[in-house]
Order: C-alpha cells, then sequence, then structure tokens
C-alpha cells in the first residue's frame, strides 16, 4: 500500500483547492425552490444518484455572503461521498479511490452509463492508462499501448480487451473483466480468482487461475456442461 504521506499529500490538496460545485452569481433560493427547474440535467438521466432522492440539500449548502449566493458542498469530517459510501481498505488501490478523488470516474448526479461512470469503462479507464506522447513513467499511473482502434494489446499484442464477449460473464469484455476498479488483493489491481465465476480445474496462483478461468471456458476444457436449448415437438 502507498504510503501516509502520499495519501495525505492528495487528501489535503483535495480540501485545499475550492470545490467544483461552487458557484457565485446564483439567484436567490432557501430550501424549498425547486433546483430542478433549472438544473433538470442533474436530475434526469438513464442512471440516477440514489442521494438526489433526499433532496439537493443532501449534499449541498446554501451560503450567502456580501448579497451573492453560493452553492457549495455540504462540509463533512470527510469526504462527502463517504457520508453514504462505505470506504473500504485493499492491500493494493487504485490511486483515484485512495485520494478520494470519485468525482474523477464518477458522476455526482446523472449518467448515461451504469455506477454513474463518466463514460463507458474503456473510455473512461483509458483516458489515463493509455499509452500517448505526453504519457510520463510512473508506477502509480501504469500506461499500456493498444491497437489503433482499441480493441486490442494488453497484456499481450493480440489479446483483446474490447469488441468481444468476455467467456465467463458473457458481456462485453473490458477493463474490468480482468481489473479491480477500486483495490483489490493482487497487484495491478487483478482480480482474485475467487472473484472470477466458474472454477476452472487444477488451480495454481492466483493470476494464473484468473487467466485459466477465461480461457479454459474459451478452450471448452473447464468441465462444464454447455447448456442446449430444448426444440418442442
Amino acid at each position: 500500500m502507498r504510503s501516509g504521506a502520499f495519501r495525505f499529500f492528495f487528501m489535503t490538496a483535495i480540501l485545499a483547492f475550492p470545490s467544483p460545485c461552487r458557484a457565485s452569481g446564483h439567484p436567490d433560493v432557501d430550501a424549498q425552490s425547486p433546483c430542478a427547474d433549472c438544473h433538470a440535467d442533474h436530475a434526469e438521466g438513464k442512471y440516477v444518484h440514489a442521494a438526489l432522492q433526499q433532496g439537493c440539500l443532501a449534499c449541498h449548502v446554501i451560503k450567502k455572503r456580501d448579497d451573492a449566493v453560493f452553492i457549495e458542498q455540504k462540509p463533512t469530517r470527510s469526504m462527502l461521498c463517504l457520508e453514504c459510501h462505505q470506504a473500504e481498505n485493499f492491500a493494493n488501490t487504485h490511486l483515484p479511490y485512495e485520494s478520494a478523488m470519485c468525482t474523477r470516474c464518477h458522476s455526482p448526479h446523472v449518467s448515461s452509463n451504469a455506477h454513474l461512470l463518466r463514460a463507458g469503462v474503456n473510455e473512461l479507464c483509458l483516458r489515463c492508462h493509455l499509452q500517448n506522447p505526453q504519457s510520463v513513467a510512473s508506477r502509480y499511473l501504469p500506461t499500456i499501448t493498444l491497437s489503433s482502434d482499441n480493441r486490442i494489446g494488453h497484456p499481450y499484442a493480440r489479446h483483446p480487451v474490447a469488441g468481444v464477449i468476455d467467456p465467463l460473464t458473457g458481456n462485453e469484455m473490458s477493463c474490468t473483466s480482468c481489473h479491480r476498479a477500486h483495490g483489490g488483493t493482487q497487484a495491478h489491481l487483478l482480480k482474485a480468482g475467487a472473484e472470477i465465476p466458474e472454477d476452472a480445474l487444477n488451480q495454481n496462483t492466483e493470476t494464473k487461475d484468473m487467466c485459466r478461468k477465461c480461457h479454459m471456458r474459451l478452450w471448452g476444457v473447464d468441465g462444464s456442461q454447455k447448456k442446449t436449448k430444448k426444440t418442442s415437438k
């Protein structure tokens, strides 16, 4: 796990700068004002933050200073998100999660993506982890090189990362097919074997186990019985 000093640096930086929700020159409002009349884009969408059911003042406060109105995040002893979402401790933690940078990946209001993600899984991950001319090598921000369409190339040159079906889940393969988003027990945030469905045969180490679970299913040698559709006579 990263040093406490490193985590403290990021937490201090976050708390030291003004909240991105702060806005001056806001129309005069009070606790009964219908915020959604002006901010419908913050209240309607495919996926809506459950906190909105409690009202805007569950996360925001109205401040009036020098005849100006400010809408700010509600002050808390720790990260606002942790008022409702319990923090987890991991042996290996994703830097944004460890640094309480929840809104870097999640929208606090609405999203067209599950889990209120700001973009699709791979698009979101590659914003930070795709190698480009501006990338700087760092153990805190590892980068990968992919094909021009970002569909293959990790962890091996011909390995797919998108555009194919994950043999274990039946969903499209993505970064989270192999990696955990917040943290876990394995290096590189790899999923432990126990976290991947459908146990494979002859498991060894967790990393090999993870690969085998997928490839043994893909090759049809995992010992499972394929289901066949029943046809009516």
